[in-house]
């Protein structure tokens, strides 16, 4: 069932019709339907002001909570035997902007046209009356449903610069939307956004993440196999052409190959096995080439995970040894068995035949003689090994270089991992590190 259809969401619509207070819903609720796409959130909006809902909304089915009264922005909880819901409603309005992300003057509005023109896309501003018993026909006054029908995507003017100039973050709003829904950019929406590319600089680091992790993860946002464009892909290329590629990533390079090679792992239906984050993992193929220092600072300053920075910069690390075909065994087992199937998908994406089968056959190797991939599944550990170093009078740092020893040893085949076997090598490691 389509979830602008949903009982819970007429329940708004019937409390604010008994207050003689009109409602729409707005934005992707109203645009997914029309696109064959699911709604994750609904989004509604009206003349009342946050007061007037709070107000009319005590005593009622609809629990309504303030979120941002300088935006008009209230919550919208009802609960019903199938769980709780939440819709975000915001009064009608018109912002004015002087730099920056955040409008600095804000003005209430009667008017669902002058509201249209404070949004950024016109794909985007396409609302539907919201009523008790159903919802009414699609109102679009800014074109967006021509924009649609055409596979474009425009600003809510004509002139974009109008919408562009007052927030930098709508430059990378375009690419995401591309991405995630397959509309192309106009040509005076592009050129509008290399001109003002250079508003990204003031833009927090935490906004400029939100949207390009969505860029990244775009093409697993919605399935649409006939979409002209591959989504991260397009996505991506659009970033660099407007020249917004520095704002971004800083000294990284843009990388065709590794674009395509996204691009290609998605046709696939690739998915990272499970325990390995896909983020990271499209980020160590999309910088594999680049230096680990580069690629640490850029992720770091888009505020990415220190989990998902390590990660990353891991993945890109085996990738690069292994396209080099200078992977070891041991740092395979040290990369891990999650890792290296992530390194033969990008090889094969990457179109690198040779250095993939010989990581696949290093998995194979690895996961056949159940080689440990961390000192913990090792069949020697610390406490067995740390008598021999103190009966020789050696510094403790020794237990963790024994330990490695042992484990290359069994990573290059040279012994199985048997306590027995591994206790014999450490007992003439320790003799040989006290000669």
């Amino acid at each position: 069932m389509d979830i602008c259809a949903a009982p819970w969401v007429h329940t708004i619509g019937e409390v604010f019709m008994r207050a003689g207070q009109p409602l729409w819903i707005v934005g992707g609720a109203v645009r997914n339907p029309l696109m064959g796409l699911p709604i994750s959130d609904i989004d509604m909006c009206g003349p009342a002001l946050p007061g007037e809902v709070l107000a009319f909304c005590k005593g009622t089915d609809v629990r309504a909570e303030l979120r941002a009264a300088h935006f008009g922005t209230v919550e919208l909880h009802v609960k019903d035997e199938s769980g709780g819901h939440m819709a975000e409603y915001t009064t009608f309005r018109e912002d004015s902007y002087r730099c920056g992300h955040r409008p600095e003057v804000v003005k209430f509005a009667r008017d669902l046209s002058v509201d249209a023109l404070r949004r950024d896309f016109s794909v985007n501003a396409l609302y539907r009356h919201c009523l008790p018993d159903g919802l009414g026909p699609v109102e679009d006054p800014t074109g967006g449903l021509g924009h649609l029908a055409a596979g474009k995507l425009h600003t809510v003017t004509e002139n974009p610069d109008q919408v562009l100039k007052d927030d930098g973050l709508r430059i990378l709003r375009a690419a995401r939307f591309q991405a995630e829904l397959g509309l192309q950019p106009t040509d005076s929406l592009l050129d509008s956004a290399a001109r003002y590319v250079t508003l990204l600089g003031e833009i927090a680091p935490e906004r400029l993440h939100e949207e390009l992790a969505k860029v990244i993860m775009a093409d697993f946002r919605y399935s649409l196999p006939e979409r002209a464009l591959p989504a991260t892909g397009s996505g991506l290329d659009t970033i660099y052409r407007i020249g917004a590629w520095p704002y971004l990533f800083d000294d990284l390079q843009y990388d065709p190959e590794a674009v395509g090679a996204l691009v290609d792992s998605a046709l696939r239906g690739w998915l990272p096995p499970e325990g390995l984050a896909l983020i990271p993992a499209r980020l160590a193929l999309l910088f594999w080439k680049e230096k680990p220092g580069d690629l640490a600072r850029a992720l770091e300053r888009l505020r990415f995970s220190v989990k998902e920075r390590q990660t990353a910069l891991r993945l890109a690390t085996v990738l690069e040894k292994a396209v080099h075909e200078a992977l070891t065994p041991f740092e395979g087992a040290q990369a891990g068995l999650l890792a290296l199937e992530f390194c033969a998908s990008s090889l094969q994406a990457l179109g690198i035949t040779e250095a993939c089968a010989k990581v696949t056959a290093l998995w194979e190797d690895l996961k056949s003689r159940n080689v440990p991939t961390s000192l913990r599944n090792l069949a020697l550990h610390g406490e067995d090994v740390s008598p021999l170093v103190q009966n020789k009078g050696l510094p403790p740092p020794c237990i963790g270089r024994v330990l490695n020893d042992l484990w290359r040893a069994v990573a290059e085949g040279q012994v199985p991992n048997e306590k027995r076997i591994l206790m014999s090598m450490a007992e003439r490691g320790v003799g040989e590190t006290e000669g």
